[in-house]
C-alpha cells in the first residue's frame, strides 16, 4: 500500500472478539480494514433536510468481506462479553449520577466523563469466501431479519474520469442499482475488490460513492492494513429470513408510520397525521420495492 492510516473507531474490546470468533464462512482473514463516514439526508417534519451520519468499518480480502457500524460494534461487543449487561447498566447508574446534561429540554451525557456505547445503523453486509451473493442482516420493529443479495444484480461501467482520494489515485464507475445510480471512485493501487455497503466487483478498493442527487453517500476517512479475522457479529441472534424487497417494504411502512417500529406499543405517535408522517424521511437507499 502506498499510505497507512490509523483511525481508531474499535476498541480494544473489539479487536479481541473478533480475534477470538471463529466464522466459517471467511477462512481467508482480512487485508485491510477501511474505514468510512456513512452520511444519508433525513427530513425533518418541518421539511427541513439535514445529514445522519454514522462511521463504519469494511474488513476485507481478496475473496470475502465484513461491512458494518463501529458503534454498534462496539455494542454488541460489550453485551456479548460476560458481565456485559451488567457493565452496561452500571455505565448508565454512573452516567445518570455524573454525566447528566440537561439543555435546551434535551438530555445528554458528557462523554468526557462516561463514554456509554450506543448503537449507530444497525445493518451489517458479509460476503463469505467466494460467494457469489452477498448477506444482509438488519433490524426493523425490534426484530432482526436476513435477506440475500446476488452479486450479478450489480453491473459497474467503468469511465475515464479519475480523481484523488485519501491520497490514492481513483478511477469513476457508474452503475444503475436497485432503484437508484451510483457515482463511485475506486482504486486499482489497492487489489481488493470491495466497497462500502453492496458496492463492490470492481477491480479496486471502491473509495467514494454516492447516489444522484447526494441523498446517500460513503467516503473513506481510513485505511490499514490488518490480519484480522473477517469473524461474525458479536453475540447470538435470531433471524427471520426475508426476501430483500419485502424488507424494504416494511422499512418504508415503518417510516410513514413511526409507531410500527415499536409493536410492544412501548412509543405512540398519536398526534402526527398521516402526511406529516410522509415527510419525516427521505426514500429509501434502495428503491425498487415499489
Amino acid at each position: 500500500m502506498k499510505r497507512t492510516l490509523t483511525y481508531r473507531l474499535i476498541s480494544l474490546a473489539i479487536i479481541v472478539l473478533s480475534a477470538l470468533a471463529a466464522y466459517p464462512g471467511n477462512k481467508q482473514p482480512a487485508q485491510i480494514k477501511a474505514m468510512y463516514r456513512y452520511t444519508k439526508l433525513s427530513r425533518h417534519v418541518s421539511g427541513t433536510d439535514f445529514e445522519r451520519t454514522d462511521d463504519m468499518v469494511l474488513l476485507a480480502s481478496a475473496v470475502g468481506s465484513r461491512f458494518f457500524s463501529a458503534k454498534t460494534e462496539q455494542y454488541d461487543s460489550l453485551m456479548a462479553m460476560p458481565g456485559g449487561r451488567e457493565k452496561y447498566r452500571d455505565l448508565l447508574k454512573y452516567a445518570a449520577n455524573n454525566a447528566l446534561i440537561i439543555e435546551n429540554g434535551g438530555i445528554t451525557f458528557d462523554r468526557n466523563k462516561v463514554d456509554i456505547p450506543t448503537y449507530g445503523e444497525r445493518f451489517q453486509v458479509t460476503r463469505p469466501d467466494n460467494a457469489d451473493e452477498l448477506t444482509v442482516t438488519d433490524c426493523a420493529a425490534q426484530e432482526y431479519f436476513r435477506y440475500m443479495v446476488p452479486m450479478s444484480d450489480l453491473e459497474w461501467t467503468v469511465c475515464d474520469s479519475t480523481r484523488t482520494v485519501l491520497g490514492y489515485d481513483c478511477i469513476m464507475a457508474t452503475a444503475d442499482y436497485h432503484g437508484r445510480k451510483w457515482t463511485a471512485w475506486f482504486t486499482p493501487d489497492i487489489p481488493v475488490p470491495s466497497g462500502p455497503w453492496q458496492l463492490m466487483g470492481l477491480p479496486g478498493l471502491i473509495m467514494s460513492a454516492e447516489t444522484d442527487g447526494g441523498e446517500y453517500r460513503f467516503e473513506i476517512i481510513g485505511l490499514e492494513e490488518t490480519d484480522l479475522p473477517i469473524a461474525p457479529r458479536p453475540g447470538t441472534y435470531d433471524y427471520t429470513d426475508i426476501s430483500r424487497k419485502d424488507f424494504r417494504r416494511f422499512q418504508r411502512e415503518i417510516q410513514n408510520n413511526p409507531e410500527k417500529a415499536f409493536p410492544d406499543g412501548s412509543v405512540r405517535y398519536v398526534n402526527l397525521a398521516e402526511s406529516v408522517k410522509a415527510k419525516t424521511a427521505h426514500d429509501l437507499i434502495e428503491t425498487d420495492y415499489k
